[in-house]
């Protein structure tokens, strides 16, 4: 009987989390959540409380490996990147190689995250923008007035990274389609800031 209910329990965050995905986490319905897993919201209610627990219970292990692996990357990058830098990044990438920082964002949740608007995780999500927003400007080498335009880009990533979720069915689908995204913005990225 407890394996029914772990399945219950998983079926239910599969589902949150595609309609968070789809709708945002304030657009999505419990009542839709609760239709599309196949239970009623009562019993939804008995894992989860509300919405909000739904989304924390989604969301922790994301942003907990986040913090992890942004920290990681954090000590090992020593260099601004060059125009050409990228693009040799993005062809190993395209070709095959594993580079876990740029899979690790094709997640739902991550764009799940970078969308919400209320949450008591905005807290979490902000302190991980700015982090991200200040590695990206010393990255790309650009100034505290550009800041502004580095918040730009990670709207447009995470709107790639969305648009390839959506759109394709597996993971090798997506990240095909997020590499074409990534090279597009990225070059008209380092062209600008070289």
């Amino acid at each position: 009987m407890q394996v029914k209910k772990e399945e219950i329990r998983q079926k239910i965050l599969d589902v949150a989390e595609d309609e968070f995905l789809k709708r945002g986490y304030e657009n999505a319905s419990m009542r839709v959540i609760a239709k599309k897993a196949n239970t009623t919201l009562g019993n939804i209610y008995h894992y989860f409380p509300n919405k909000e627990a739904l989304l924390v219970e989604l969301l922790t292990p994301t942003l907990d490996n986040l913090d992890i692996g942004l920290a990681d990357h954090l000590k090992l990058t020593e260099i601004s990147y060059t125009l050409q830098d990228l693009i040799d990044y993005i062809d190993r990438y395209e070709q095959g190689e594993d580079f876990k920082e740029l899979d690790f964002l094709l997640d739902k949740k991550i764009v799940i995250l970078l969308e919400l608007n209320s949450s008591s995780l905005l807290e979490r999500k902000e302190k991980l923008l700015e982090t991200f927003n200040e590695h990206l400007c010393w990255h790309l080498g650009m100034g505290e007035k550009d800041g502004s335009y580095s918040k730009i880009i990670i709207n447009m990533v995470t709107d790639c990274i969305k648009q390839a979720l959506l759109e394709n069915e597996t993971f090798i689908e997506t990240r095909k389609e997020f590499i074409k995204l990534f090279r597009f913005f990225c070059t008209g990225i380092a062209t600008r800031y070289k």
